[in-house]
């Protein structure tokens, strides 16, 4: 038997002895509807990411095993992700190769390499938390600006009308709109045609089928399959002489095989240059990850390791890398796609590899015909989901600042460029955690009569005293906002000429610096002098812990540590020392 240790490492020692009986059916079933979508899927990334339509199939073979071996979420379906194809394009697109060139395709295999090793350091530092520093509204702004670009992307093949690739989304958008008159009709007809299916089977067919008759599941994996069924379908069409429409473009030849393993990657040039690129790839696949795990894992109150799903992510990101595909990831719409279908273990990622490993290996020669403006629409119906509008309007009406970071990442990806209107958000987002902790609030507290609770004297009737003052510090205390707490402290007692004692209350405070201990040792000193002592309140342990050993409590001379702000009351209400006379100079 294997032990604790190893399982943690390998997770298939876990959950493998566990597939039978109804559990493997449900496995069989979810990797079967995974697989066809991913399929049309995955030829549509490749072609998102500049890359041969086989390649996307690729990244859906060996990278689903090896995540299988390590990985801890039970249903996450790792593969192609459009954000990721994106990336993979966006960064390709600075070095001066042409896409779906052996240069291009190159590149996204040095992607996937670097991806691969900067996952697996920080898995073996124990950096999974990392994910909680890329705050949800820089992420919705981000992934909402990028599946605008990539839609707009997708608009030469729906429409026929070339549009320059380095010019911003406005420039883009009048491009189109003054080139309508020159719309070709092979596109339109079967791109259009395949929007309108797609939108239907995504949001409709299942509830067709159930007023049919048809069971809840049988109807479920009509609607996934859907995406292959018309895709398959137009490829019929085109084979029967639609490929004759004018400005129709074909996928053309796919190669039949399945992909060889091999290092030739590490040769080339191009390592400096892409390191930023696989930096943010590696952390926006892998917070999108975990983040997907986390919440199909609490619906089934079952348990996702983040430091692990990084040695599971770094390993598949290297299985990409080997095969020779692009950087792969845990997909929203897939793994929600795995997790209704039932799936159980990660025996289903096991079973959609295999599938798409067949299709890879026996049936590319049937997508020869198959038009590129279907394989937009596609990508179009996957990303439009991503478009988060409830996020903007919900951010904004509950706190301006995250709002603002939401939005100033959206345009910057949008307007700007990918990486940098990611970086906008954060600088944003970080910027405005460094001056709400700069600028704590800093309460005066009163008791409610008859009670023991202390609350705002602004916004509740509450006791108050003349000579004494209990200010409650809503932050940590660091270098950045001891100068704050001084002018607060300082305010009040201008305003209490009779004030003898000052209490900080510091139950909201988890941690003090050296610097915050400094200036608490300065203002003891400076109240001292004023004939005014110093004391403390509701001090948690671990602060506690390091103040004991540090020069503060000698500093506050006759100051005390109280349990509570009432204990603090009860001793200090009663004692109003005398006024201590100037010494003069």
């Amino acid at each position: 038997m294997a032990s604790p240790r190893l399982k943690q490492w390998f997770t298939i020692l876990e959950w493998l002895p566990n597939a039978r009986g109804r559990q493997l059916q449900d496995d069989l079933l979810a990797g079967v509807i995974t697989a066809l979508l991913l399929v049309p899927q995955g030829m549509a990334l490749a072609l998102l990411a500049g890359l041969p339509p086989v390649v996307g199939l690729y990244a859906g073979i060996l990278p689903p095993l090896v995540y299988a071996i390590f990985g801890t979420s039970r249903t996450l379906a790792v593969g192609p992700v459009s954000v990721a194809a994106l990336l993979v394009a966006n960064a390709l697109g600075g070095l001066g190769a042409e896409p779906g060139s052996t240069e291009w395709l190159h590149g996204a295999v040095q992607l996937a390499a670097m991806s691969a090793a900067l996952l697996l350091i920080m898995g073996l530092l124990r950096l999974g938390e990392l994910a909680n520093f890329l705050s949800h509204p820089v992420l919705s702004g981000f992934t909402s600006g990028a599946a605008v670009v990539i839609i707009v992307s997708q608009l030469p093949q729906l429409t026929g009308i070339p549009l320059p690739g380095d010019a911003n989304l406005l420039t883009q958008l009048y491009t189109l709109i003054i080139g309508i008159p020159q719309l070709s009709l092979g596109p339109v007809l079967f791109g259009g045609g395949s929007l309108a299916l797609l939108w239907l089977a995504r949001h409709s067919l299942v509830r067709w089928l159930a007023r049919m008759g048809i069971s809840p599941r049988l109807a479920l994996v009509a609607s996934r399959a859907a995406p292959l069924v018309i895709v398959l379908g137009a490829t019929g069409v085109s084979a029967l002489g639609g490929h004759g429409l004018p400005g129709l473009s074909l996928v053309g030849d796919i190669p039949r095989g399945l992909p060889m393993p091999s290092l030739g990657f590490l040769g080339g040039d191009g390592w400096r240059e892409l390191l930023p690129a696989a930096l943010v790839i590696s952390l926006v696949g892998y917070v999108e990850s975990v983040s997907v795990a986390r919440v199909l894992a609490w619906r089934r109150r079952e348990r996702v390791d983040p430091n692990q799903e990084l040695i599971a992510l770094g390993a598949a990101n290297a299985g990409a890398a080997l095969t020779g595909t692009m950087p792969v990831a845990g997909g929203f719409a897939r793994s929600m796609v795995n997790f209704e279908a039932g799936a159980r273990t990660q025996l289903a990622g096991v079973i959609t590899a295999v599938l798409v490993a067949l299709a890879a290996l026996l049936f590319t020669p049937v997508f020869r015909y198959l038009p590129l403006a279907v394989l937009a629409a596609v990508i179009i119906v996957a990303v439009i989901p991503l478009i988060d509008v409830h996020a903007l309007k919900a951010a904004w009406r509950f706190d301006k600042a995250d709002g603002t970071a939401l939005g100033v990442t959206f345009l910057g990806v949008v307007l700007v460029d990918i990486e940098l209107g990611l970086v906008f958000g954060l600088a944003v987002s970080l910027g405005v955690f460094l001056w709400r902790t700069g600028h704590p609030h800093a309460a005066v507290v009163g008791r409610v009569p008859g009670t023991e609770h202390f609350r705002n004297v602004d916004r509740h009737n509450v006791e108050t005293w003349p000579h004494l003052l209990l200010l409650r510090v809503d932050e940590s205390l660091y270098f950045a906002n001891t100068a704050i707490l001084e002018q607060a402290v300082a305010a009040r007692v201008a305003e209490q000429p009779e004030l003898r004692h000052v209490v900080l209350v510091c139950s909201a405070v988890n941690r003090i610096d050296f610097s915050a201990l400094e200036t608490l040792e300065q203002l003891a000193d400076n109240l001292s002098r004023s004939g005014i002592t110093l004391h403390l309140a509701e001090v948690k342990g671990p602060v506690m812990d390091r103040l004991r050993g540090s020069g503060l409590l000698d500093a506050m001379g006759g100051g005390r540590i109280f349990l509570s702000s009432e204990e603090a009351v009860e001793y200090l209400g009663t004692r109003v020392p005398p006024k201590p006379e100037s010494t003069g100079d």
